[in-house]
């Protein structure tokens, strides 16, 4: 008697394994949502590629002071962006993002309203502390800050216009908008730049009449979404600061513990050091186009899957997040730090060359800021922002103790290390909170 045939196994091939495991990013990536992810991204690459281009423009055309004064001066426009970010985008996100067209437009003309008075303020606050420090007797500090009230005050205006459009939906305006912004900004820069007047505070200036430009485009094309009718003031304002005030904590501190040290380096050294790490910093800021353009994209779409499925779903957007993400980043940092010296000299001359090897710190400090980008997207997106608040006030204190102590033993390199170690403790803070959410969310 013959024994039976087993039956046949199913194909266990590595190229079948292969196939399972890439079917959901290959049916991800023909996808709407994949579609406007990939406009989002343009969108950001056209930010980081104006930031970038305007940069090394401003590099050459000026004196390596006249750059550390444009880069400190670029560092407060993005401190003025975390506080935006806290009070206004992450709730219209977050919050205007499930509102049906009606409630929507009551909601963003009340928000818009808080805008204009966080406007109104920063551009005081810069053109009155820069005054005082100019009257002083500062003639650096304080006639940079007073110049910031301009960018400001413009600035802020698009970028709101900006987000409405992303939390709408409509992504293509979005960029047409950015597109506008940065192509005034460099054309100025390029004007200035070639009939020899352009100086750091010049630079600056061409980012606020960007925005200007782009705001009265963008404000007409969402001329719709404004209304009088219907607006509840204090109840939207006291909804956004409900939502907004650990985000803001949050933000501002992460500004205070990634984009204060070359401030400080510029304090504690000179304004060319902080010239000389950001042509460094410009060699990975690619990076940021991803990042950014995640964070931008992913927040309102997270919020709308918790807010009708649950905890649960998000473990799937996490995983593409970091597998989307990871490989353009990881090519990135390996080519900034192959190629760091023909780079360098390609873009800036022999300048900053003496610098390059900060390159492998900025290599790691932007890995460690990889590693918990989405996560902290992904936090934010579900109204539990208090860990990145934690996080970053914990950063601060190493700053002010440890990384005080590595840029004066260290000079630049010092400000990198301390960006490291800053960076580091972030991800084990956010980390651990994931895995408390995660195990509340299981029981």
């Amino acid at each position: 008697m013959t024994e039976p045939h087993p039956a046949p196994l199913e194909p266990t091939t590595l190229s079948a394994r292969f196939f399972r495991l890439i079917k959901p990013v290959a049916a991800f990536s023909v996808s709407e949502v994949a579609r406007k992810g990939q406009l989002s991204a343009i969108d950001q690459g056209v930010i980081s590629a104006g930031n970038f281009l305007a940069s090394v423009l401003v590099s050459r055309y000026v004196s390596p002071t006249e750059f550390g004064i444009y880069t400190v001066g670029f560092l407060a426009v993005l401190f003025v962006r975390a506080v935006q970010e806290g009070l206004i985008i992450q709730p219209l996100n977050s919050i205007g993002a499930g509102l049906d067209a009606d409630e929507f437009r009551a909601y963003v003309s009340a928000t818009g309203l808080a805008q204009l008075i966080l406007a109104l303020a920063s551009a005081a606050a810069a053109a009155g502390i820069g005054w005082l420090l100019t009257a002083a007797g500062n003639d650096m500090a304080g006639p940079t800050l007073f110049a910031l009230w301009f960018s400001f005050l413009t600035w802020q205006f698009q970028e709101f216009i900006r987000r409405v459009f992303y939390t709408r939906g409509q992504v293509l305006r979005a960029v047409v908008n950015t597109l506008l912004q940065n192509l005034v900004r460099i054309l100025l820069v390029i004007w200035l730049g070639t009939s020899h007047q352009l100086s750091g505070i010049g630079g600056l200036n061409a980012i606020g009449w960007g925005g200007l430009a782009a705001f009265a485009v963008g404000f007409w094309q969402a001329r719709g979404l404004w209304t009088a009718r219907g607006l509840k003031l204090r109840a939207t304002w006291e909804q956004n600061w409900k939502f907004g005030r650990w985000t803001l904590g949050g933000t501002v501190l992460n500004w205070v513990a990634v984009q204060f040290y070359p401030i400080l380096t510029a304090g504690m050294i000179s304004f060319a050091a902080t010239g000389a790490y950001q042509a460094l910093q410009n060699l990975v800021a690619p990076i940021h186009v991803l990042l950014r353009a995640s964070d931008t994209f992913l927040t309102p779409r997270i919020s709308k899957i918790y807010a009708r499925e649950g905890f649960q779903p998000l473990r799937r957007v996490m995983k593409l997040s970091y597998l989307l993400l990871g490989i353009p980043v990881g090519l990135l940092l390996l080519g900034a730090v192959e190629f760091s010296a023909p780079l360098l000299h390609l873009l800036r001359g022999d300048t900053y060359l003496p610098f390059r090897q900060g390159i492998y710190l900025l290599a790691i400090f932007y890995a460690l800021w990889y590693a918990y980008w989405p996560l902290q997207t992904a936090l934010k997106a579900i109204r539990f922002s208090r860990p990145i608040f934690i996080a970053n006030a914990l950063a601060i204190v190493t700053m002010l103790t440890v990384g005080l102590w590595a840029i004066q033993r260290w000079g630049i390199y010092g400000t990198m290390a301390g960006q490291v170690l800053n960076a580091l403790i972030i991800n084990l803070v956010l980390w651990l909170s994931w895995r408390k959410v995660s195990l509340q969310a299981k029981s």
